[in-house]
């Protein structure tokens, strides 16, 4: 080879060029390479977003297509609320473990107004901040904030996983459960949007959870096996013999009968009431204007731990009330196959009167009961002491107003009763000893004057140090 300084550039460029595509061809292998085999590893130490054993089991299974919308709202300073990050760390992990079955989609309803419009006459009346599940036609509605787990009004654990887990196993079974509204007695109207008599959101509620509602007359016996639940909402006349012996036997084959009382009325059920250890009072609860609002409401905030009011204790929440009667338990029942107790309970400077018809109703110690007065009542009907498990469940309430579409959608009405709904039907999560609740860690980003002049003070005097050691050190250097 003559040694001329072109061949040396030219060798040296060739040398290069192959160095090049060697590279090329490294990399487009181990992309090759990572496409036929793909390899994830959870370096976090707390495992906060990698599915448990349980929620890759209940994708193993599936048979169906599964899609899950997110729906937010950014704020008026335009940002991102908090559960969207861990909402979508979350729902990566689903369409990682299961991508041929389940599709994920944010929806900004703000940027994306039409796609969110769109949906919305496909699943209902979306509300932001809100999450999504269907599969076929069924779908499920859950807000943002039934994600989270709160102590004392502040978020203290993410339950995103066990819920979104849950309702993917309710949906996959192929089974559409009924809830049925008893008719022919003055009840609710769940078709009338009359503020007062009507109750249409409640059956929009039921019907985005992704149940049938429809309506029933207690003339002849349920045999459906898809109804579980049995509504009667504010009966105004008294039932016959035979629509009650249809409750009995609905209860007895582990039906669940929520019954919503127009006060005073009991319409009947007195002894269906004492066979389950309940007693409902031909009374009314008064109160001062410490629990009532400017129309005579009552504000419910005295509930007992249980499943259903677990919602209104974490966030503190309170239910707006109509007029009220005594719900409590019967003690002179017998009840030794049935766990009956109180849910909740109007407030302490309440009274339930006897004598309501008074102009000034006042309370007399002799025939009136003193606050606070029980309100609601569930009764369970157990197997036996030695069996575990119940067979029926009866909840009574004494008022029917909290869930007309006056006050539906007031404080904590619709969560009440949506937790009501949601443990009768559903009964305790199926997943609640598969997998755990992931704690949150809140993190304070707001300051007080106090604590923004201290933190001034100190970044002032920084530079002031570093001005005063420069002086000090000028200082040496000329006296010496």
């Amino acid at each position: 080879m003559p040694e001329d300084f072109k061949w040396v550039r030219k060798i040296k460029l060739l040398n290069k060029m192959l160095g090049i595509v060697v590279i090329l061809l490294v990399v487009a292998a181990i992309n090759i390479f990572s496409t036929r085999h793909f390899i994830r590893f959870d370096w976090q130490k707390k495992h906060n977003f990698a599915l448990e054993e349980f929620s890759l089991n209940v994708l193993n299974i599936l048979e169906d297509p599964v899609e899950i919308y997110l729906f937010y709202g950014r704020s008026q300073d335009d940002t991102i609320p908090f559960f969207v990050n861990d909402l979508r760390n979350l729902l990566k992990e689903y369409k990682h473990a299961a991508s041929q079955w389940i599709k994920v989609k944010f929806i900004d309803t703000v940027q994306q107004q039409r796609m969110a419009e769109e949906l919305s006459l496909r699943f209902g009346a979306v509300t932001s901040n809100s999450i999504v599940i269907s599969s076929r036609e069924h779908f499920r509605i859950i807000p943002a904030f039934e994600l989270y787990e709160f102590k004392d009004g502040v978020v203290s654990g993410f339950k995103g996983e066990r819920i979104i887990s849950d309702e993917i196993l309710k949906l996959s079974n192929r089974e559409t459960k009924k809830v049925l509204f008893s008719v022919g007695h003055g009840e609710i109207d769940i078709d009338s949007v009359h503020p007062l008599y009507g109750s249409s959101s409640v059956k929009e509620l039921l019907r985005q959870n992704g149940y049938r509602v429809e309506k029933v007359k207690l003339t002849e016996k349920i045999d459906d096996s898809n109804v579980r639940l049995l509504i009667i909402a504010g009966a105004q006349t008294n039932f016959a013999e035979k629509e009650i012996q249809v409750l009995r036997s609905f209860l007895k084959r582990d039906g669940r009968i929520l019954i919503l009382l127009s006060p005073p009325r009991v319409c009947g059920l007195e002894d269906l009431f004492f066979d389950w250890g309940i007693l409902a009072d031909d009374m009314l609860i008064i109160g001062n204007n410490d629990h009532l609002g400017l129309s005579g409401e009552h504000m419910i905030d005295n509930f007992v731990e249980h499943p259903i009011t677990q919602s209104m204790l974490s966030m503190q929440l309170v239910a707006l009330f109509g007029l009220c009667q005594p719900v409590r338990l019967d003690i002179g029942a017998p009840v030794k196959q049935y766990k009956a107790i109180p849910l909740f309970s109007s407030g302490e400077k309440t009274f339930a009167k006897l004598d309501y018809l008074q102009r000034k109703p006042q309370y007399n110690p002799s025939e009136d009961l003193a606050g606070p007065v029980s309100v609601a009542v569930l009764s369970e009907h157990m197997i036996d002491e030695k069996t575990p498990g119940t067979q029926g469940k009866l909840l009574v309430i004494g008022s029917a107003d909290f869930i007309n579409n006056n006050r539906f959608c007031v404080l904590g009405n619709k969560i009440l009763f949506n937790s009501m709904a949601t443990w009768l039907l559903e009964g305790t999560d199926l997943l609640s000893n598969s997998v755990q609740i992931r704690p949150t860690e809140n993190y304070k980003i707001t300051l007080s004057k106090a604590e923004l002049f201290k933190i001034g003070m100190i970044l002032l005097l920084i530079p002031f140090c570093i001005l005063l050691f420069g002086h000090l050190v000028a200082y040496i250097r000329r006296n010496t």
